[in-house]
């Protein structure tokens, strides 16, 4: 009853400090805190951070935790009132930014402009994965979004970082076409795909399908493919050739359209680089049927690397709150800051409320940061915290009139989401000029407005007619 009395005051403290308040011994005093714990009255942790002799260790190299630091005790409803007031003191300390500093940092974070592009092939690695999950036509990736973010940026990189299994490709999201079409709607080169890293795409697949499969072709050219590769497993081109007896450009248009509704994909992007080019494989489906393949020889060869299914390991076996945790850390390691207007373009697997229900537990960790740290918006937000130091950063710099031109199918489209304007269509041919965060010129298949005239010499110097 004494322990029970104190603990309801005194906050977290050891067993030897409290004997010695007590005047009995700390053997008796561990035994009623262990009573207590066992009623759930108590916690035990380590709860206060313990300070060090001239920036040495707690302990010795190979000491135990209990030498680290001292195991304490504390009430747990007074440790709920202390957790609570440390997190309202935290967001207390965040002074929000601006919708325009907010879009200042995130292209500073995804590297968006010449002074802050990633470099090599690692650096490619990273860009790859704070972008896998978000679909961007398949075009786009080489031509727009890579380039931007990686300085002399090299299409090999990716091949090697494909092949050697580390980086694979895919669409997610599923096409509404009908289970029992024949020819499904044609695939292009606007097909949505995702980057993303290989250990990483079943969690996707999962978060974007759920328990859906994918339609796969009953009849026609696609079909004779899909069966293949489900007979024999991953198969070269020219393996796909002899299995199914198609020509060349036969062969190309199905694995497209497999493409497209996301059952097939290849161990390299060459592959997919390749049957991107209609001209190219009309031109050898001509000559192949004209010539022959003995004569045309290497000149009518196919896409480079093995064709397979898309898999999906213990599809459906995540639990919700699992998918719901791996798409706010995502979210969070694309944008830094995460709320729910910022996603709008995503497409979550998850319920918003099942992500917001799994950051706040996040928060509960440490992991990341609630609070208010882009005015102008509502809902909840949560944040990386050195995306917290970094949005202070943003703020104190001076705006130099820096000029961002990006293909509208980027992740950094987020004109009329988070700052001002009309949305810009999420197409690989339309454009937007940022100037300091804001957008000041948009380009629309051939029509290029300016949305400010002093941006528009600007404008024209970035790439703008």
């Amino acid at each position: 009853a004494a322990v029970r009395g104190h603990m309801e005051y005194l906050g977290p403290t050891t067993p030897a400090a409290l004997a010695v308040m007590l005047s009995l011994g700390e053997l008796e005093v561990t035994s009623a805190l262990a009573r207590l714990e066992g009623e759930g009255v108590v916690l035990r942790g380590h709860f206060t951070p313990q300070p060090t002799a001239a920036g040495a260790p707690f302990a010795a190299p190979g000491a135990g935790t209990a030498a680290i630091a001292p195991v304490e005790f504390c009430d747990r409803r007074l440790l709920a009132r202390i957790h609570r007031y440390t997190l309202d003191r935290l967001r207390s300390e965040i002074e929000p930014v601006s919708a325009q500093d907010f879009m200042r940092y995130l292209l500073q974070r995804q590297r968006a402009g010449s002074q802050r592009r990633a470099e090599g092939k690692r650096g490619l690695l990273d860009v790859i994965a704070q972008l896998q999950g978000f679909e961007i036509p398949a075009v786009a990736w080489e031509r727009d979004v890579l380039p931007l973010r990686v300085a002399d940026y090299d299409p090999r990189w990716l091949d090697d970082l494909c092949l050697a299994g580390d980086v694979a490709w895919a669409r997610l999201t599923l096409r509404k076409n009908g289970a029992g079409a024949a020819r499904g709607v044609s695939a292009s080169r606007a097909t949505p795909i995702t980057l993303a890293l290989r250990r990483e795409l079943t969690s996707l697949l999962d978060a974007a399908r759920g328990a859906e499969q994918p339609d796969a072709p009953v009849a026609g050219d696609a079909s004779a493919v899909y069966d293949a590769l489900t007979r024999h497993g991953a198969l070269f081109f020219d393996d796909l050739v002899a299995a199914t007896r198609m020509l060349p450009v036969q062969l190309e248009e199905a694995l497209w359209d497999l493409v497209g509704r996301g059952l097939v994909t290849s161990d390299g992007f060459s592959s997919l680089r390749q049957i991107m080019t209609p001209k190219r494989a009309a031109r050898d489906g001509r000559r192949h049927a004209r010539y022959g393949a003995a004569r045309v020889g290497r000149a009518v060869s196919g896409p480079q690397g093995r064709w397979s299914l898309v898999q999906r390991f213990d599809a459906g076996a995540r639990h919700a709150d699992e998918l719901a945790e791996s798409a706010g850390m995502q979210l969070l390691a694309r944008y830094g800051v995460v709320f729910r207007d910022l996603v709008a373009r995503e497409h979550l697997g998850a319920p918003w409320r099942d992500i917001v229900r799994a950051l706040r537990r996040q928060e509960a960790r440490g992991v990341v940061r609630g609070g208010r740290f882009v005015a102008g918006f509502v809902g909840e937000q949560y944040a990386l915290p050195e995306a917290v130091d970094a949005l202070r950063r943003v703020r104190r710099q001076e705006r130099s009139g820096e000029i961002v031109r990006i293909s509208a199918a980027d992740p950094l489209n987020l004109v009329g989401i988070i700052v001002p304007g009309a949305r810009v269509a999420a197409l690989h041919g339309n454009a937007v000029t940022f100037r300091d965060g804001l957008p000041v010129g948009v380009e629309e298949g051939r029509t290029v407005r300016s949305l400010e005239t002093t941006g528009a010499a600007e404008f024209a110097a970035a790439g703008g007619e």
